[in-house]
């Protein structure tokens, strides 16, 4: 049984942080034991130096193997600098031999603009590491989206080369893709792929009607299940389940059409 637990989008040093929902966060992981913690970026507001200094305080709390991508806001102002400083690298590799996992992270976002892209010289080394290593599951964690999120907003958050990113999911066998950036708890499923998307974790930076919160996705041999976590109250809520390859349940996040077709905003059509 392998535990992940994916965070996201701190935005630390906006006025929407929320102190008491990381306290929580480190305290539930800490108690809890997951194999392994995800970030998907946006650790950092505005990328300032500062700001990631008080951000490395709160990591070195987290007693679990962490592996952390960089989100645009953290790239903003050259602050990649900073990010490999006192975050980690820019792209990473970690292994759970344990338990036969691999999860690989990459940089997405360009420098100083909110667009993502991976490139080509990225987009070799993530085939090759794919390639080189043989491991049940297969797990890339970016910030930017492959595929675009209902109910988050028009702004684009797809990668430029988003359909060579996904050409490489089916071709490599990638069992789950974790995303961060436009605040909503999602998954798609793409092929033999699942594509899990994380709230803001600690801040009131949120879409429509959801809460701070984070993933918790559980695999085992045959199966896959993900709850979302209220950071705040701890409360669960089934995302995602999955048995051999077939979708048992998948929570549709169709809030705003459910709204128009219940409440009766336009006049029925006779």
């Amino acid at each position: 049984m392998l535990k992940i637990v994916h965070w996201s989008d701190l935005h630390f040093g906006s006025s929407g942080f929320i102190e008491e929902s990381i306290e929580k966060f480190i305290d539930y992981v800490n108690e809890t034991k997951p194999d392994a913690v995800v970030c998907t970026g946006d650790f950092t507001h505005k990328a300032k130096k500062s700001q990631y200094k008080v951000v490395e305080t709160y990591l070195k709390r987290i007693k679990a193997p962490m592996l952390n991508v960089i989100g645009n806001h953290d790239a903003s102002n050259n602050g990649i600098v900073f990010f490999e400083r006192y975050i980690g690298p820019r792209r990473t590799l970690l292994t759970l031999n344990h338990k036969h996992t691999m999860i690989i992270g990459l940089r997405s976002p360009r420098n100083n603009t909110s667009e993502g892209e991976l490139g080509d010289e990225q987009l070799e080394w993530l085939i090759q590491q794919l390639s080189r290593h043989e491991y049940k599951f297969k797990i890339v964690v970016l910030h930017h989206h492959l595929v675009a999120v209902p109910n988050a907003g028009h702004k684009r958050s797809t990668l430029v080369d988003a359909g060579e990113v996904l050409q490489v999911t089916q071709e490599y066998g990638v069992d789950l893709v974790l995303q961060g950036h436009r605040h909503a708890p999602h998954a798609w499923e793409f092929g033999r792929t699942s594509l899990l998307y994380c709230g803001t974790t600690t801040s009131d930076k949120v879409r429509a009607d959801e809460h701070p919160s984070f993933n918790e996705i559980t695999i085992s041999e045959d199966t896959m299940e993900v709850n979302i976590v209220d950071t705040l109250t701890l409360k669960k809520r089934l995302l995602i389940s999955k048995v051999r390859g077939k979708i048992d349940y998948l929570k549709a996040r169709s809030d705003r059409l459910n709204h128009i077709i219940d409440s009766g905003i336009f006049q029925d059509i006779p």
